[in-house]
């Protein structure tokens, strides 16, 4: 067996024997998250008291009986490090395989490489247990990142193709009201999605947008159907 590849299984198990927290999505940020400055104007460690109001948003992810959480909000106010701190957090704690959805595949590829990329570089518990993407050998791409227990794969709504194969535990679907209605003929990108979460008894939804037009919005409907909290 090659030295490379004996290293690889001697790191994956010693994550894999190491014993884990069990932390809310929040406490997990307040103690490993880092900002990185690609992505921040205070880069640094992560301080959920910094704005408080996310806590209770990154908490229902791990909130028992919580299965999907619809968030309508204003613009810049933090959707995408609530996302980003709740990919961390499964990713290390409760490894399992993880999708985000943006609009288009070109702004999932570039979500992927402004924000996931530096999250990763800067947070020494993520850049321990995600692969080296720079090597084809790990099978790591911009869209699809391993990670020992898991993946987590970038998609676009308006790509079928990426939306309806392997099963998903974890589903973040970012700017909603900016989906197409069909994912070419495919429907519904986020009921296709969806789809694959049902083998998970323990899955989790996250819904993020800016509202659009009253009555038409995607995120006003959904935000409606629960308890507003």
């Amino acid at each position: 067996m090659e030295q490379k590849t004996v290293k690889l299984f001697q790191r994956i198990a010693k994550i894999a024997l190491r014993p884990l927290p069990n932390l809310t999505v929040s406490d997990w940020a307040d103690r490993y998250r880092m900002l990185s400055s690609e992505a921040s104007s205070e880069p640094g460690r992560w301080r959920t008291d910094r704005a408080p109001y996310q806590r209770e948003i990154m908490n229902a992810f791990t909130q028992y009986k919580i299965w999907k959480i619809a968030v309508m909000s204003a613009s810049q106010i933090g959707k995408s490090d609530i996302m980003n701190n709740v990919i961390g957090r499964y990713s290390h704690l409760a490894p399992a395989p993880i999708m985000m959805i943006q609009p288009t595949i070109e702004m999932a590829q570039d979500y992927s490489k402004s924000r996931i990329a530096p999250m990763i570089r800067d947070t020494k518990v993520l850049r321990e247990i995600y692969r080296d993407v720079k090597t084809r050998e790990t099978g790591n791409t911009i869209l699809s990142k391993i990670f020992p227990g898991g993946r987590l794969i970038m998609g676009g709504a308006n790509s079928p193709a990426g939306l309806a194969s392997r099963p998903i535990k974890i589903l973040l679907a970012d700017e909603v009201d900016r989906f197409p209605d069909s994912a070419g003929t495919e429907g519904d990108p986020v009921d296709l999605a969806a789809k694959r979460m049902t083998t998970f008894w323990d899955k989790r939804l996250g819904l993020f947008s800016t509202p659009t037009i009253v009555g038409e919005s995607r995120i006003e409907e959904e935000y409606l159907q629960g308890t507003q909290e």
